[in-house]
């Protein structure tokens, strides 16, 4: 029953894994709800779980620095509920990157449904908080209860806790950060600034046209009795062709004297 402005009306929307109890299941989930059980009133707040509960969220939608959400209440429409959380500033943002590069382990545990107390501890000691504190938060409603939050707002908290449980990089997205964009980011600052790049195209004129004369390489010295079949490595050709030099001699000799090389005495000129 809704004492105050009459009957519940059934909302449909999914109800809580936990009918009872603690309604945060995990560390950081606890902290989130704590902003608002620090705050909010008693008599609300159980309520707002009792409406979580039995499913009168009826659409809970995070996105950057706020939830919407429609929340059933005793009237024929749901009422609207948003809760807004301050968003990190670009130094904020930077500085989160800044401690991911430093401590990139610590980013890996939010893609597989944790938060490592380490990183949210890294973040603490920088300024920078990732759960929100009582002041960042703010609560609004179409229902005429002027409490804040009212007991739709304290729903919509609890609903978003459990969310929290199973997706804690929604926190992230509550901060104005998506994780995938925040992994860019980290990416490309511990990859270091990339190398600048040239600007080709006011090369094209002199694509074809050389810039100016080849330098003289110079005709290197000879020297007498030496050819290029001394320079033969014997441990590139294998100790098969142990001797080969002696047999190219003769050719290179002729070569350079353009003249038909002699037959090597006692032996044929095939190998």
């Amino acid at each position: 029953m809704d004492s105050s402005y009459g009957r519940r009306r059934a909302g449909g929307g999914p109800k809580l894994r936990s009918q009872r109890g603690r309604i945060a299941q995990t560390w950081w989930s606890q902290r989130f709800t704590g902003a608002l059980e620090r705050t909010g009133d008693a008599g609300r707040l159980a309520r707002g779980r009792t409406y979580a509960r039995a499913g009168q969220v009826v659409e809970l939608h995070p996105r950057p620095g706020a939830v919407g959400a429609r929340v059933q209440g005793s009237r024929p429409r749901p009422y609207l509920v948003e809760i807004l959380v301050r968003r990190w500033s670009p130094a904020e943002v930077e500085a989160v990157v800044a401690v991911v590069v430093e401590n990139p382990l610590l980013l890996a545990p939010l893609f597989e449904g944790d938060v490592p107390p380490g990183l949210v501890d890294l973040l603490s000691s920088t300024g920078v908080e990732l759960l929100p504190e009582d002041a960042e938060v703010d609560y609004d409603c179409s229902c005429p209860d002027d409490g804040e939050p009212c007991k739709h707002a304290a729903a919509v908290v609890y609903a978003l806790a459990e969310r929290l449980d199973a997706e804690p990089a929604t926190a992230l997205t509550l901060r104005g950060v998506e994780l995938p964009d925040l992994l860019r980011r980290i990416t490309t600052a511990a990859s270091g600034p990339s190398a600048p790049v040239e600007d080709l195209t006011r090369h094209t004129a002199d694509f074809h046209r050389m810039a100016g004369p080849l330098p003289d390489l110079g005709v290197p010295e000879r020297v007498p009795g030496r050819t290029v079949a001394d320079d033969l490595d014997d441990l590139v050709l294998g100790p098969g062709a142990a001797g080969l030099a002696d047999v190219l001699r003769p050719y290179y000799v002729a070569l350079a004297s353009a003249r038909a090389p002699a037959r090597p005495r006692g032996g044929s000129s095939r190998r």
